[in-house]
């Protein structure tokens, strides 16, 4: 089997080896590719970093599994011998969430159940802000929406609603909310007609009024949200709260597996099977470069 990589720059497969890199924490074998004359590393997703890929692994999943950038940081430092800033931590979140969140958005999860819909408010320099999302009942998959400043129509529930009906394969059973008139207005402009069931303003407390449907997947994807960022206070910036929230969820459905699914991955169950292996974040990054 031929592993010769692809050019970087003209995509051409008439490449060749050509010496090496070296820099501080690996070496690397160089290309040249006989189409444009340029020679070139392939980006596996850790291109141009000067430490190890399982040093920036690791520390990205310690940081979203509940250890602070300065825990993370003096852990790799007492555990690997690796002298991390803990600002290094933050600037890797910002980077890889958005190449995964790029890549991810290509993939089409199939919905299999009823989706609950619901925001959940967290803390950005002081100020309120609003993170809309949405999670499918059967599978645990979740769909990442906007982050707002304030509960609107047409920067929270319409994409968030938009991104169900186009990013997704199928359509889902029966979309459950609670009384926020937003969700019945989006769910009027890209779900009318469809045969998908609408059912609105259901409160935390269903049992009390003898309701037969509840939100309880959408309140305990919230509460899984809430537990992690708690001790985090409050975001500096909206963008690096976004992408946290983003990588959080990215962790939930393709990284970390469910014990209410016996093990299995969130992803999978929707039928997005991805070939990660044992260490599902390096070959999540492998494969989104």
């Amino acid at each position: 089997m031929d592993s010769r990589p692809l050019c970087r720059f003209c995509l051409g497969s008439l490449v060749v080896r050509w010496c090496r890199r070296w820099n501080i924490s690996s070496v690397k074998q160089r290309w040249l590719c006989k189409r444009c004359g340029r020679t070139f590393t392939p980006d596996d997703g850790f291109l141009w970093r000067h430490h190890k890929p399982e040093v920036i692994v690791e520390a990205l999943s310690l940081h979203i599994r509940g250890l602070s950038q300065l825990e993370a940081s003096d852990h790799l430092w007492q555990n690997h011998a690796v002298k991390l800033n803990w600002g290094t931590i933050c600037r890797w979140i910002m980077d890889y969430s958005g190449m995964l969140s790029r890549f991810i958005a290509h993939l089409r999860p199939r919905l299999k159940g009823s989706i609950h819909v619901d925001e959940v408010v967290v803390k950005v320099t002081g100020r309120k802000a609003y993170r809309w999302g949405a999670i499918d009942r059967v599978t645990k998959y979740k769909i990442s929406g906007p982050l707002t400043w304030k509960r609107s129509y047409l920067w929270g529930a319409k994409p968030l609603y938009q991104q169900l009906r186009d990013n997704c394969d199928g359509l889902p059973s029966r979309i459950v909310s609670d009384k926020l008139g937003h969700y019945k207005r989006a769910f009027s402009k890209y779900f009318r007609r469809t045969g998908v069931r609408l059912i609105h303003g259901v409160p935390i407390a269903c049992r009390r009024y003898g309701l037969k449907h509840n939100n309880n997947p959408a309140e305990r994807d919230n509460g899984r949200v809430k537990t992690r960022i708690k001790t985090m206070r409050s975001f500096k910036d909206k963008r690096c709260c976004k992408r946290f929230l983003d990588l959080l969820d990215i962790h939930h459905n393709y990284i970390k597996p469910s014990l209410s699914l016996e093990g299995a991955y969130p992803a999978e169950k929707a039928g997005v099977k991805l070939p990660l292996g044992r260490n599902r974040l390096t070959s999540l990054i492998h494969l989104s470069a």
